[in-house]
């Protein structure tokens, strides 16, 4: 299929956002001191696969299933990668993403592309580290070009809290730069390291490693860093080879902007990631008629046992999905199957599987699983991309 190239624009930064209030700097908050389990030793991480797949050619590796950043027990930072043969696609970098990829015994030289939903640090955080560490020699680890696409330059930052005293601007004279931005602030950030590791063999330059693509919706959908931040929209598509199709679509994640969900058509099946948003009926579409849907879930509840203030409950309440509204989208989209993932809390001695499993299913009837590092998901149903 012929390759697409994405939408893009460059908003002009002008004045301050007015966004989502307070807290929303905190995304997903650290762990409560005394949640529920924190009597009960600490769980470990897992370093192996789960899930059998005999003759699997497409499969899921949810490699990371955490909200972050704060890192907890049990769960890393969340990453998603897709399998199609001897190629691989990667949806976010959170935390430990890397380690992941090696532990789940994927070859990074198969790395095709990466696709960042937002640019929180839990979903970027190994972002450049997947290159800096996995810079390979000798046809081991990335030693071809990996695409990467990802939100590009927001344009305006969200209005302060009122009573609160920002920290100075950190980069006051490019304070919101997408993604191309950030990969080349590390690689100047990295340079000596970078220009050591080049002296004494032939291994490629790592900047040549990154393509990057900053991804922004259609000038016509008339979204923008104050808002709207997701209005109703068809996802767009950003990239296609022979093997997958990618395409795009706003989510509802204030303030940050803009943040995307991701629909994958294979031959085998087609994945949607919903990223980090509230209930949205562009998910919905994204996910129509989709085999897996891998949706981001938050149990507030626990945030309100634990003692969090209401001003921070009803940040994540805008920002966030409960899992009954999981449920619902997923019904809605007419979707087979939904993995929920980038879990907050993470630490699974808080909220127990049951508990996730009986939320989704109390408003949706189809498969569920309650993601978990390195856990596979066959893609089994055979259709083609039209």
């Amino acid at each position: 299929m012929r390759p697409t190239t994405p939408t893009r624009r460059t908003l002009l930064a002008g004045g301050v956002a007015a966004a989502a209030a307070a807290p929303g700097a905190l995304c997903c908050a650290p762990p409560a001191a005394a949640g529920r389990g924190r009597g009960r030793p600490a769980p470990a991480d897992a370093t192996t696969l789960s899930g059998d797949l005999p003759g699997a050619r497409t499969r899921v590796v949810l490699l990371g299933t955490a909200a972050g950043p704060y890192p907890e027990p049990g769960r890393q930072g969340c990453a998603t990668l897709l399998v199609v043969g001897d190629r691989s696609y990667l949806v976010d970098t959170g935390y430990g993403t890397l380690r992941k990829f090696i532990q789940a015994g994927v070859d990074p030289a198969g790395l095709t592309a990466t696709f960042i939903t937002h640019l929180h640090s839990d979903h970027t955080a190994d972002l450049f580290n997947l290159f800096l560490l996995g810079w390979g020699t000798g046809g081991h680890g990335i030693v071809s070009p990996v695409k990467v696409f990802g939100p590009g330059e927001a344009g305006g930052l969200p209005a302060t809290t009122p009573g609160t005293t920002p920290a100075p601007l950190a980069n006051p004279d490019n304070p919101t730069p997408g993604t191309t931005q950030l990969l080349a602030g590390a690689v100047d950030a990295w340079a000596y390291d970078l220009n050591i590791r080049t002296r004494y063999n032939s291994r490629a330059g790592l900047p040549s490693l990154m393509e990057a693509t900053d991804v922004m919706p259609p000038d016509a959908v008339g979204s923008s860093p104050t808002g709207p931040y997701a209005p109703r929209m068809d996802p767009f598509v950003v990239f296609e080879d022979d093997r997958v199709r990618v395409s795009a679509t706003l989510v509802d994640h204030p303030p940050v902007y803009p943040s995307y969900g991701y629909r994958i058509e294979t031959d085998d099946g087609v994945i949607a990631l919903s990223g980090d948003t509230t209930k949205s009926d562009n998910v919905v579409r994204l996910a129509e008629d989709a085999d897996l849907l891998v949706h981001e879930v938050m149990h507030i509840p626990y945030y309100a046992e634990a003692g969090y203030p209401q001003e921070l409950l009803d940040f994540f309440a805008s920002s966030h999905t409960t899992p009954e509204d999981v449920g619902r989208v997923a019904r809605d989209a007419g979707a087979r199957h939904v993995a929920l993932s980038h879990i907050g809390p993470g630490d699974p001695r808080e909220v127990s599987d049951a508990t996730w499993h009986r939320s989704v299913r109390s408003t949706y009837r189809g498969r569920i699983t309650v993601g978990h590092d390195l856990q596979q998901i066959n893609l089994s149903t055979p259709r083609g991309r039209g």
